[in-house]
């Protein structure tokens, strides 16, 4: 009786949670599908007449889908460098002994502990002596930067679990070091590659600390910054079509995650336990 009251009080903060999860998503797509001045007078309502046409203003005006394309360009970029970078100095830091592999291994994990915060204004300044601002590579550059760190540990903790026995197999078959790393080890490492690519695919669409302060002009602003172009004089807001393009950019980063969630889930737990 314990055991089935337990269960029942587990499914209920389950669903609990899940519905605090959904709602404001659901609630969101509704919203979009609302005229401005029924989101006015009944903003938690059902549609009472549903309408395409605050989506039909986003296609007209066209600005969100060159955001899109932006912020589709940065993160491509950025994930492409961030998995190249870190599952290379990955492996040299895990299958490689030198006196400065555990110095080097040190300082890429003290670049988590290095706040976003204190990089904008040095690099604003480099950039700006550069003269590349509100370019794509003023975004590339500090979030591949940035993910480095962790992404370098995962695939350490990876490769760590890689038997050497394998390697050296495949030294006394005469491969040589990049042959080993391109045909044996990176592509046992496809959980951890997809963990890593997803998780930043999500956090580099949806920056926006780094695109508000190194992007002005429209044509470099990315969807985070290109929202606000909704707001208006004295702070008005065209609700509608605000929602309507929020959900228009939501949409990729949510189909990234439901269809990479089980690699995702499989490359977080993998090297937990060694079997």
């Amino acid at each position: 009786m314990k055991k089935k009251a337990l269960k029942t009080v587990l499914v209920v903060t389950v669903l609990f949670f899940l519905f605090i999860q959904l709602y404001p998503v659901v609630w969101l797509f509704l919203a979009s599908l609302k005229p401005s001045v029924e989101l006015a007078t009944k903003p938690f309502a059902l549609p009472d007449a549903p309408t395409l046409q605050n989506y039909l203003d986003i296609f007209n005006e066209g600005n969100v889908f060159r955001y899109m394309w932006n912020s589709l360009k940065v993160t491509v970029i950025s994930i492409i460098l961030i998995v190249a970078l870190s599952s290379t100095a990955g492996f040299a830091l895990s299958k490689f002994r030198f006196r400065i592999t555990k110095p080097i291994y040190a300082f890429f994990t003290f670049g988590i502990m290095i706040p976003v915060q204190i990089t904008l204004i040095p690099l604003f300044c480099f950039y700006s002596q550069m003269g590349i601002l509100n370019s794509s590579f003023t975004l590339i550059l500090p979030q591949v930067g940035f993910a480095l760190p962790l992404s370098v540990m995962m695939f350490v903790s990876f490769y760590s679990f890689v038997p050497n026995e394998l390697i050296e197999a495949a030294v006394m078959d005469g491969c040589s070091t990049y042959g080993i790393f391109a045909r044996i080890v990176f592509p046992l490492a496809r959980n951890t590659v997809i963990t890593i690519g997803s998780m930043y695919c999500i956090l580099i669409w949806n920056d926006f600390i780094f695109a508000n302060t190194f992007i002005t002009d429209n044509k470099a602003k990315t969807v985070a910054l290109g929202l606000r172009d909704y707001v208006g004089a004295f702070g008005n807001v065209n609700w509608g079509m605000t929602f309507a393009a929020i959900a228009i950019t939501i949409l990729p980063p949510m189909l990234v995650y439901f269809a990479l969630n089980k690699y995702v889930t499989a490359g977080m737990t993998m090297g937990a336990t060694k079997g």
